[in-house]
C-alpha cells in the first residue's frame, strides 16, 4: 500500500495473523485420557471391566479426534489416548486368548 496516509509503518497491524485456537476445551479429550490410562490399568487386574472402560475412553478419544484439526495444540494428549485405550484393548485379548489356550 503506498498511501501515505495509511500510516501502515509501526503499528504492528501485518504482524498479528490469524487468531490462534485453543483446543484444550474440547470434549472428551482430557477425560479421554484419563479414562484410557485406567483402562490400562484394569487390564492388569480386571479383563472385562477393562475391555468396557477402553471402549468407553475410546469412544471419548475418537470424538476430540473428529473436532481438533490436524497440527493443531492439543493433538497430541489425543492421540496417547487412543494408543493407550488400543494398548488396554490388546492387553484384554491377550490375555483372554491366553487363558483359553
Amino acid at each position: 500500500m503506498t498511501d501515505p496516509r495509511a500510516n501502515m509503518e509501526g503499528n504492528n497491524l501485518l504482524n498479528l495473523g490469524a487468531p490462534h485456537l485453543d483446543w484444550s476445551k474440547t470434549p472428551g479429550r482430557v477425560p479421554g485420557f484419563w479414562v484410557s490410562v485406567v483402562s490400562v490399568v484394569l487390564a492388569v487386574l480386571l479383563p472385562f471391566p477393562a475391555l468396557f472402560v477402553a471402549l468407553i475412553g475410546l469412544s471419548l478419544s475418537l470424538r476430540a479426534f473428529s473436532v481438533i484439526p490436524a497440527g493443531a495444540r492439543g493433538r497430541g494428549l489425543v492421540l496417547a489416548s487412543l494408543a493407550l485405550s488400543g494398548v488396554a484393548i490388546l492387553a484384554v485379548v491377550v490375555r483372554l486368548v491366553l487363558v483359553f489356550v
